[in-house]
């Protein structure tokens, strides 16, 4: 039978097992989380030898989501185990007057999801955090839980393609005064923008540079190299204040001398030009998609950060940095094709 593998089972029995709702599939989920209705199904399966009947009255399916965090530091003198149910949905799937002996049941199940559940995500690196849900079968008699078989059940959510801003992202020095937008390497004035805040995975991202000569010509391109390099932090708060975090990178790209100079040349004291790079796919990335318009965390916080490193050739250097949301999208086509067949909310509904 097409379901979960053995790994994925919390609590196992052989004769009492989970199964997708087809062949066909590969999740318990349904539909586009986030941007359309979305549900969970599938099957729960009871096979007994005759011998050795399992005595029951009723048949309970749950859906659980749980908030969790864990992390031990005697250096940093922390001691964080932190588990929140945020969701608990209970249906009673099959149930009789007195109990009866069971050999074989075949149960189906259908669980709405609410359009603010967050994604899942599970990340083990030097701390843990972690958004889980469970699919738990609770099996009764005489008002006693004989048994419970849970299983971990993937849940993603989607967003809708962002459109750029009206007024771009100014990125921030951080070696500067905050206000500032404007900074100095010699006699040039460098400004770094970003015309959208959220990116789709696997996008590539794009980052305007604008140079200004204070001089009245521009006679050199005083750029050495450009380093871009995406950040996720994964954090852990208490009482608003983050006690600890995980940093992930992903691969840095360097635009050097050699691609600098396929770029276009620059107009009198002024040299505009854009650089970016490519965000990782979902399925190639430790990166987790943004979680948007869901219920609120009330100890991980996650930021994603872009990183522009610019070097001069007169030995100095610019490091310009903005908080961004990476999140997961469709293509137009994909979009178009939901909409159609009604599994994407139309933009009046």
């Amino acid at each position: 039978m097409n379901g979960p593998s053995k790994n994925s089972y919390i609590k196992y029995d052989k004769h009492a097992f989970f199964t997708y709702s087809s062949k066909n599939v590969e999740t318990f989920q349904h539909g586009y989380l986030g941007i359309g209705p979305s549900f969970i199904a599938g099957n729960f399966h009871l096979h007994y030898p005759t011998d050795k009947p399992l005595y029951l009255n009723k048949v309970e399916i749950s859906l659980i989501g749980q908030e969790s965090t864990m992390c031990e530091s005697i250096f940093k003198q922390i001691n964080e185990n932190f588990n929140r149910i945020f969701c608990h949905y209970t249906y009673n799937t099959w149930e009789i007057a007195d109990y009866q002996p069971v050999t074989n049941l075949n149960l189906r199940f259908n669980i709405k999801l609410e359009d603010d559940l967050p994604s899942s995500f599970e990340v083990d690196y030097n701390i843990y955090t972690g958004i889980n849900y469970i699919l738990e079968a609770r099996l009764i008699s005489n008002k006693n839980v004989e048994k419970i078989i849970s299983v971990k059940c993937q849940i993603n959510r989607w967003c809708l393609p962002a459109e750029p801003l009206e007024r771009p992202i100014i990125m921030k020095c951080p070696d500067y005064d905050k206000a500032i937008e404007e900074y100095k390497v010699g006699d040039t004035m460098v400004k770094c923008e970003l015309k959208k805040f959220l990116w789709n995975m696997g996008d590539e991202i794009s980052l305007y540079v604008n140079l200004t000569s204070l001089k009245p010509t521009m006679v050199d391109i005083n750029i050495k190299k450009i380093k871009l390099q995406l950040i996720e932090l994964q954090c852990i708060a208490k009482n608003n204040t983050i006690i600890t975090a995980n940093k992930i990178e992903s691969t840095k790209v360097i635009i050097d001398k050699k691609k600098l100079s396929t770029l276009p040349q620059p107009s009198k004291n002024n040299y505009s030009f854009e650089v970016g790079m490519r965000i990782p796919s979902k399925n190639s990335t430790k990166f987790i998609p943004l979680n948007i318009s869901t219920k609120m965390f009330q100890r991980i916080l996650m930021t994603h950060r872009l990183k522009a490193k610019i070097e001069f050739k007169n030995g100095s250097h610019l490091v310009f940095q903005s908080d961004i949301g990476i999140i997961n999208s469709l293509t137009p086509k994909e979009i178009k094709e939901g909409k159609d067949k009604g599994l994407i909310y139309s933009e009046n509904s």
